[in-house]
């Protein structure tokens, strides 16, 4: 199976929050090769972004903020390449779905390589559910 995952699964995959558990098994499935993960280089920016915020509450400390993040790099999840007509349909969808950008971006990538979206984020669940196939991290099943 592959999934594009945004930053709702990866940071789930470094930080304890709800669906942590979830999110292990889906890590636990790629490590084995038993799933394919993709996400468009916002990822990247978005967890950081994630643990920047988690560093400024107190959650985690800067040195453990810079391991997880590296430690997310490593993991080498396929980086789905935006053109500029993925672009396009990126910023139609947002306005179409009153959505951001970035939510946007990990649909258009869905739908560009014909991968299932993964996603913890309730309202990107209901609204990518109707343009692409969307799993919802607490129903995943390996």
């Amino acid at each position: 199976m592959s999934y594009v995952i945004d930053a709702s699964v990866a940071c789930r995959f470094l930080l304890v929050e709800d669906l942590s558990d979830k999110a292990e098994l889906v890590l636990e499935s790629f490590l084995k090769g038993d799933c394919d993960l993709k996400a468009p280089k916002l990822l990247v920016y978005e967890v950081g972004n994630a643990l920047w915020k988690a560093v400024r509450q107190g959650l985690i400390g800067l040195d453990e903020a810079v391991e997880k993040l590296s430690l997310l790099i490593r993991l080498k999840i396929d980086s789905i390449d935006l053109d500029e007509r993925m672009h396009g349909d990126i910023l139609v969808w947002s306005v179409d779905n009153d959505s951001t950008y970035y939510d946007g971006a990990y649909v258009i990538a869905s739908k560009a390589t014909g991968s299932t979206l993964l996603t913890a984020d309730d309202v990107l669940y209901e609204k990518a559910s109707k343009e692409v196939p969307t799993l919802h991290l607490k129903d995943y099943r390996r």
